[in-house]
């Protein structure tokens, strides 16, 4: 029973850690992304991680997901675990540190759902610039939940600035701060510089709490809250396909939800490099088609996998088959 509660706690709290839903629909289907966090590997010499996403599908019984990141790379999902009505944790194999822009849901017998990804959120005041990039490290107990999250300071000043952990600041939903317990070494930073990404880890966090937003310097005239309901809001489609670009997909309200299933195997990611210099169609057109060539090439491989293992029942077999067995 205690683990039930937990993984019930996990679920409500990954799915409300950021931002409001995003979602989008073909004529039959709607996909709604509530949150993502990431899990580093055990090797702490990997330069990949793995992020969950957290989302929902109604109107249709399964779909494939691809994630598209900021340089047009496409990682299609590899393990799915289902949470209730409807909703999954989705999981994706990625660099670290990689930003995304774009969510491909194609459901079941339906044509490709595109759903923009959030912007990083963002807050500043009149000497930096903190930038939020999210959780990456996830862990709850039967008494706690820990997690790591983060960020980037941009001096904008004409002054040193010294950063340490003790200029942030958790705050759950009531408002109620947590300090960081774990973190970096006090940096200096120059007019004009900023820091790479830094980590701070908060322990202690009791378990009906969530991450509600973050501050640098709380309760100073100066403070810089990030909201991540407010802050969190999705990319524009000028930043996902170009300038003068138009939104491909429609928005509908949620109906109803329906379970789904959970196929079981991670998959590589397919790296896709858009053209330079194209016009905003052309553009869009290139993402597009570079999905549908990376489930191409999904399905060729599950096609190579058959024939060189007659048993379909195999693990293998029937997870890379539910990966890839709808076309664009």
């Amino acid at each position: 029973m205690r683990l039930i509660v937990l993984a019930l706690l996990l679920a409500l709290a990954f799915g409300t850690a950021q931002a409001k839903p995003l979602q989008g629909s073909d004529a039959n289907a709607t996909a709604v992304l509530f949150g993502a966090s990431r899990t580093p590997l055990e090797d702490e010499n990997a330069t990949q991680e793995i992020l969950k996403v957290d989302v929902g599908l109604l109107g249709a019984e399964n779909a494939t997901y691809q994630l598209v990141d900021d340089d047009n790379n496409i990682y299609p999902a590899g393990l799915y675990k289902p949470l209730s009505s409807g909703k999954q944790l989705v999981y994706f194999l990625v660099p670290k540190d990689s930003l995304f822009k774009l969510l491909n849901v194609t459901p079941l017998g339906g044509a490709p759902i595109y759903i923009n990804w959030w912007a990083t959120p963002k807050g500043s005041n009149e000497n930096l610039v903190l930038r939020y990039y999210g959780i990456s490290d996830w862990v709850f107990n039967p008494d706690e939940q820990m997690m790591v999250v983060q960020v980037r300071v941009q001096n904008n000043g004409t002054h040193d600035l010294i950063v340490s952990p003790e200029n942030f600041t958790l705050l759950d939903q009531w408002h109620w701060p947590y300090l960081p317990t774990l973190g970096f070494d006090a940096e200096n930073i120059g007019p004009q510089n900023g820091t790479d990404r830094l980590l701070l880890g908060f322990t202690g966090v009791s378990l009906i709490s969530r991450p509600a937003a973050l501050a640098y310097d709380y309760g100073a005239s100066n403070q810089i809250i990030i909201d991540f309901e407010r802050d969190y809001v999705p990319l524009s489609d000028e930043l996902v396909y170009g300038a003068n670009a138009t939104k491909s997909a429609a928005t509908v309200q949620p109906a109803p939800a329906a379970a789904l299933p959970a196929p079981d195997q991670t998959a590589q990611s397919e790296a896709v490099q858009a053209p330079a210099n194209e016009t905003t169609d052309t553009k869009k057109s290139s993402i597009k088609d570079s999905l549908a060539a990376s489930k191409a090439r999904l399905a060729a491989m599950k096609e190579d996998l058959n024939k060189k293992t007659p048993d379909t029942n195999s693990t293998s077999s029937s997870a890379l088959n539910s990966s890839s067995s709808i076309s664009a």
